[in-house]
């Protein structure tokens, strides 16, 4: 599903197959994939290759689920769980440890397999008509939380939810697109038919989905179907259905946005029912803490395990103290350190015993965003003097303190793609720092003027559009409070002097991490954020860079880069050669349309006190999220 939106799905995008503990710069991750994330920046990628579905011979956990664990994020919550709304990245990590039960499972190396502990049998017939059906016979032994037994219908409903018009228009959900390749999706959204051709229910534990021929082949095949329950008791009033008399699912004729739109609300802010490794007890607004406990009731995941861990306290925490609690035992585990001085902070603490580390190169990078279709940043020479007037290595090396080092496309340093497209990556334009460079561009892009209509000498330029009015080039730039990429940014390109040399003139409003999101989320009124991007193992862009999608925060509009976005999974799984060579294309385009500035790419770091056993084996792709039912403590 997708995520947000920040996310996303996100983001979400969104949020967000939106995407980890995430750093007060940053945003969650917002994909085009089923593996739905929140609001980070729509994105999505993979490190390895995918496969052929296999099934996973699951294991059993060891033990029942004792002890607690405090995990602190400087990431801001906000209690929105489901990547749909606002979601951010501390929330989508308490969505991926409580929502499961998912049909696709993503291994630890990245690759998809059918989920044994979910899935029964899974049947992939190709059809005449160049579509693809996935029947899914589920086992019949799942419960959610509360005891109520997990059917086809959850399945089914959280498809039809996530697509329909109700809940993407209505209410106003940022990513409600999950079944956009299936068979019928435009139809249904679009309310010209009440069914959903491509979704079928077929029973209490069988349900199947047709994949439209325009998004096949695809490169992440099983990716597409990796669908999760969600509780329609819950989020629906109890006499709204889910029907199918044989031409594709469909909800009851009382399911209305006015009619579902205060349980849906009270749903959002109150989930009850839960199928993954935990549940959550209680969020505290004040304190922006989620209580969890173990899941009784959880299958496990692909290989069996469940939560050894009985209470995980999930709290924000500030950048500024988060080492000092986790030396005197007030947060157990902190994730994806990326700022130099809290790196080695922390690696302080590993030489005095008190704490461990596990560390991974960061799968996504922290950047500017740019509005694309409003203010100076619609042209995409500001963009590049913006990329010129920052000497991003610099700023790399002082933000990272050398765990880190900077990107010149949509890639994260962990990507195989990077490796094997070696040459073609390292011909992209750096944007190397030039203030000659800046004003070429400007100049070339028509800022030539002063506010008279004059030709430019100094001050602010300005820009003669089509209607014949003047637009000064001066840059509304929003940004999140306690952000140290934001205090930084103030040095080393607000103002740096070189941005008022060149013209530009660069203001900035401070507001919390959420405000910012709903303005990045919404009509933002500004110009340019910064915040961040973490790829999933699903590196699809089509939702991001589609022209009027409501995944494309950036709002650019470019045919060749939305083409070449969604071109590139159009390829048969396991054919790398065909993507790598269609991704980097993709990318020579990003690198010359800049929708965001990458400023550094982290080599990630998670400490963790020495009571917490069994964390090492985090990765890219692999987060505290997934990693949390492997863990222990000891007191």
């Amino acid at each position: 599903m997708k995520k947000k939106l920040l996310s996303i799905l996100l983001v979400a995008c969104m949020i967000m197959s939106m995407t980890a503990c995430s750093k007060s710069s940053d945003t969650p991750a917002t994909t085009d994939d089923a593996t739905a994330t929140p609001t980070e920046a729509a994105s999505e990628e993979t490190t390895t290759a995918p496969t052929e579905a296999e099934t996973a011979e699951p294991t059993k956990e060891a033990g029942p689920a004792a002890g607690q664990i405090i995990i602190g994020d400087t990431t801001q919550s906000n209690g929105d769980v489901v990547p749909y709304w606002t979601n951010n990245a501390s929330d989508y990590n308490v969505y991926n440890m409580t929502y499961g039960a998912e049909t696709i499972a993503q291994t630890r190396e990245g690759k998809f397999i059918v989920n044994p502990n979910v899935v029964e049998n899974l049947e992939q017939t190709e059809n005449a008509d160049g579509t693809k059906t996935f029947t899914f016979k589920l086992k019949e032994d799942l419960l959610w939380s509360n005891g109520d037994p997990i059917t086809a219908k959850d399945y089914v409903f959280a498809t039809l939810f996530w697509s329909c018009k109700e809940v993407a228009e209505d209410l106003a959900a940022s990513e409600a697109m999950d079944g956009y390749r299936f068979v019928g999706y435009d139809e249904f959204l679009a309310q010209t038919s009440k069914e959903f051709k491509g979704v079928r229910l077929l029973g209490d534990y069988e349900f199947s989905i047709t994949v439209m021929a325009d998004y096949l082949p695809y490169y992440y095949d099983l990716s597409m179907v990796q669908i999760v329950p969600y509780y329609m008791k819950g989020w629906v009033p109890a006499d709204v259905d889910v029907l199918d008399d044989g031409n594709g699912a469909y909800f009851s004729d009382n399911f209305t946005a006015d009619y579902i739109e205060p349980t849906v609300t009270a749903y959002r802010e109150n989930n009850t029912a839960f199928a993954g490794p935990y549940t959550i007890e209680s969020y505290d607004k004040t304190t922006n803490t989620y209580t969890l406990k173990a899941n009784p009731n959880y299958a496990g995941n692909y290989e069996g395990q469940k939560p050894q861990i009985e209470t995980v306290i999930y709290k924000y925490v500030l950048s500024e103290t988060v080492m000092d609690e986790l030396a005197t035992g007030s947060i157990d585990l902190y994730c994806q350190a990326a700022e130099g001085t809290e790196i080695n902070a922390g690696l302080d603490l590993v030489d005095q015993g008190i704490a461990g580390y596990a560390t991974y190169s960061r799968n996504g990078y922290g950047k500017l965003v740019f509005v694309c279709d409003a203010g100076p940043t619609q042209f995409v020479e500001v963009r590049h003097a913006i990329a010129y007037l920052l000497d991003r290595n610099e700023f790399a090396k002082a933000f990272t303190g050398g765990f880190g080092t900077v990107v010149n496309g949509c890639y994260g340093t962990s990507q195989w793609m990077v490796e094997e497209a070696e040459d073609e990556v390292a011909a992209l334009n750096t944007y190397a720092y030039s203030l000659d460079s800046a004003i070429k561009e400007l100049e070339d892009g028509g800022w030539v003027l002063d506010e008279n209509g004059d030709p430019y000498v100094s001050g602010i330029r300005y820009k003669k559009l089509d209607d014949g009015t003047l637009m000064p080039l001066v840059i509304e730039w929003c940004s999140s409070e306690n952000n140290s990429v934001s205090d930084l940014l103030v040095t080393k390109l607000a103002n740096n002097p070189d941005v008022a040399a060149a013209g530009m003139q660069i203001n900035q409003t401070v507001m919390s991490f959420n405000e910012l999101i709903t303005y990045y989320t919404g009509e933002p009124g500004y110009h340019m954020f910064n915040m961040g991007v973490g790829f999933t193992a699903v590196f699809n862009m089509t939702q991001s860079y589609k022209i009027g999608g409501t995944g494309n925060y950036n709002r650019i509009a470019d045919e060749e880069l939305a083409s070449l976005a969604s071109d590139m999974v159009l390829v048969p799984a396991g054919d790398d050669e065909a993507f790598l060579a269609k991704w980097v294309k993709f990318e020579q385009r990003w690198n010359y349309l800049l929708p965001d500035l990458p400023l550094y790419s982290n080599e990630y770091h998670d400490f963790f006190t020495t009571r917490v056993k069994g964390y090492e084996d985090v990765n890219a792709l692999w987060d505290v999220s997934s990693q949390i039912v492997y863990c222990t403590v000891e007191d």
